[in-house]
């Protein structure tokens, strides 16, 4: 059950990175940033609702709120290298370095895989890289690499920081998550002085945005306090697949050989690690 929920996290994930590409080349990254973290708060809301709270300690919270602070910075990474047309370079990226540092983690702390699950982390770490890289990758600069690192870093903290939270706390961390977010980034939008508003035009996509990446924390952070951090964060850290299937879709663009095998491994990982 938690590798289908990391699994759904991965495609949401992948939908919001889209939308956010798009949105970010409308308006400045703090602003998408910010006003999506408020807008998504009825999807938080609803989970709430819905799942149970049987106990909830301080640590519970503070691990919640440190995964926010984390999180909140590489997605802000993540979504201003969007802005610069670059997401072929920062997902692959930024995505195998998400899953890798959970899978390090889950090493160092004892947990040990099956060789089913190291064979779908594999083709999870192939897949993501066919998907992502292409000539621009391989010349890409060393800046730029360094904030796709940088983002997946983040990433990987989120999933280690919520994967320490207990099943007992329910949605709680997470809203002690974006307790923590939305001050931050209205904080980094107004000494940006880009806090104001979005028009109405706007509105409806930041909220669209806003909503994909709350439900994809939502199934993730159950997903964590549920099962093993390693094969999760692996399922969770395929959303460049499901970013490129996307844009075949909406800008009917033609996938070439690469992506096409890039797909199919991805497909082979999900088959190992889920089923």
């Amino acid at each position: 059950m938690s590798q289908l929920l990391a699994l759904t996290s991965a495609a949401l994930y992948g939908f919001a990175d889209f939308t956010g590409g798009t949105a970010t080349r409308r308006l400045p990254v703090w602003k998408v940033t910010a006003w999506s973290q408020l807008l998504g708060i009825p999807v938080l809301a609803v989970g709430f609702s819905l799942v149970p709270v049987e106990r909830v300690t301080s640590a519970d919270l503070l691990w919640g709120a440190a995964a926010g602070a984390v999180g909140i910075i590489g997605l802000a990474i993540l979504y201003s290298t969007l802005a610069a047309g670059t997401m072929s370079i920062v997902a692959p990226i930024s995505g195998m370095t998400a899953a890798a540092i959970p899978v390090v983690a889950d090493l160092v702390f004892g947990t040990s895989l099956s060789t089913r699950q190291w064979f779908g982390i594999g083709l999870a770490f192939a897949a993501v890289l066919l998907v992502g890289f292409d000539r621009s990758t391989r010349s890409a600069d060393l800046r730029l690499v360094a904030r796709a690192v940088a983002a997946g870093t983040a990433f990987g903290l989120f999933f280690i920081m919520f994967a320490q939270t207990s099943p007992e706390s329910g949605l709680w961390p997470l809203v002690a998550a974006r307790a923590t977010t939305i001050p931050i980034a209205f904080l980094a939008a107004a000494l940006s002085r880009v806090a104001g508003p979005p028009s109405r035009a706007d509105v409806g996509l930041l909220a669209f945005l806003g909503n994909l990446d709350m439900a994809a924390n939502v199934a993730i952070a159950l997903a964590l306090q549920r099962g093993p951090l390693a094969v999760n964060a692996v399922l969770s850290s395929l959303y460049p697949a499901f970013t490129a299937v996307t844009a075949i879709i909406v800008h009917h663009e033609r996938p070439n050989l690469r992506q096409a095998i890039g797909v199919f491994f991805a497909l082979g990982a999900i088959v190992a690690l889920v089923v």
